[in-house]
Parts: C-alpha cells; structure tokens; sequence
C-alpha cells in the first residue's frame, strides 16, 4: 500500500455491532467495484456468537459473529480496519 493510502484492494475491516442494512451495503459495494472477496471479515456484538448470512453478489456468504474485540481480532488477524457505525441520533446525545 502507497504511503498515505488509508484502503486497497486487499483492506479488511471488522465490524462492531450488527447492523445489516450497512453491512449489506459494503457487501454490494464491494461486489460491484470488482472485489474477489468481502472487504470485511467479521461482526462483532457483544453477547452474540455464530454467523450471519449476507449476500455477496449472487453468492450467500457466512459472516462470523464474534462477541467480543479480542475473539474477533485473535480470529482474524489480518483485518487492518475497524468500522463502528452509530446512528446520529446517539451522536447528538453525547
């Protein structure tokens, strides 16, 4: 990756909580812009373990739920990114 450059084609991320709309998002993004895999590896939420199907263009893909950071990132090393969506509606309370 250049100097400066914060994402590549290779970027992975970690989500934390579940939020499908976004997530599914990313997933048709990330299919329409070529990717050959997901650029995220897994969802964190507290209290969850598992998986959770999403669509990779045409293909059901199983996400993994992880319920804590440390499970998530032990699981998946690699994920250089960490995305943690709030509504603004908790943004303006704070």
């Amino acid at each position: 990756m250049a100097t400066g450059q914060l994402f590549s084609r290779t970027t992975q991320a970690r989500f934390y909580n579940y939020k499908q709309l976004p997530i599914q998002w990313m997933l048709d993004f990330d299919f329409l812009c070529g990717r050959e895999t997901p650029s995220f590896v897994g969802i964190i939420n507290p209290g969850a373990e598992g998986f959770q199907k999403l669509f990779f263009g045409q293909e059901e893909k199983a996400i993994p739920v992880h319920s804590s950071i440390e499970a998530a990132c032990a699981a998946h090393p690699t994920a250089d990114v960490f995305i943690n969506f709030s509504s603004f509606r908790r943004l303006l309370l704070a």
